[in-house]
C-alpha cells in the first residue's frame, strides 16, 4: 500500500527513514536562518570566534563546551525568533501592536541571552587574559 504525501511513516523503516527527513528539515532551516538573517550569521561568525579563542587559548574540553553551549543558544533563540517574525509577517504587513509585541519579545530573548553570554565569557577569559 502506497502512503500518501503528509501520512505518517510507521513501523522500523519508517521510524529510520524519519530520522533523516527531520535532519534533512533542519538543515534547511539552518540553512535557510543564514540566508536570510543577519543576525545569524553575525552569530555563527561569533560562535567561530569562540572556538579559536577556546583552542587559541587552550581551554579545558568543559570550558570550552559552556562556552560554545551558551552561544549555541543565542543561536537557537535567534532562530526561534526568526521563526516568530516570518510567522507574524504572513499574518499582518500593516502595522499592529500585538504583532510588534510579539516581535518585540523574540528579541528581547535574544538580547537577554547575549547579555548572559557576556557575563559567562567575561568569568570566562578574564582570568586567562588579566591574572597573569
Amino acid at each position: 500500500m502506497e502512503k500518501k504525501a503528509g501520512e505518517k511513516k510507521t513501523g522500523w523503516i519508517g521510524g529510520f527513514l524519519h530520522i533523516f527527513c527531520a535532519l534533512s528539515y533542519s538543515l534547511q532551516g539552518l540553512w535557510t536562518g543564514f540566508k536570510s538573517s543577519l543576525a545569524i550569521r553575525q552569530e555563527i561568525t561569533i560562535f567561530i570566534v569562540l572556538a579559536l579563542l577556546a583552542w587559541y587559548f587552550d581551554l579545558t574540553y568543559k570550558e570550552t563546551f559552556f562556552s560554545l553551549c551558551g552561544w549555541g543558544l543565542v543561536i537557537v533563540a535567534e532562530l526561534f525568533n526568526s521563526a516568530i517574525e516570518e510567522a507574524l509577517d504572513l499574518i499582518t504587513r500593516d502595522y499592529s501592536p500585538q504583532v510588534k509585541a510579539g516581535k518585540d519579545m523574540g528579541s528581547a530573548a535574544v538580547f537577554l541571552l547575549v547579555i548572559m553570554n557576556i557575563f559567562g565569557q567575561t568569568i570566562l577569559y578574564y582570568p586567562i587574559l588579566f591574572d597573569k
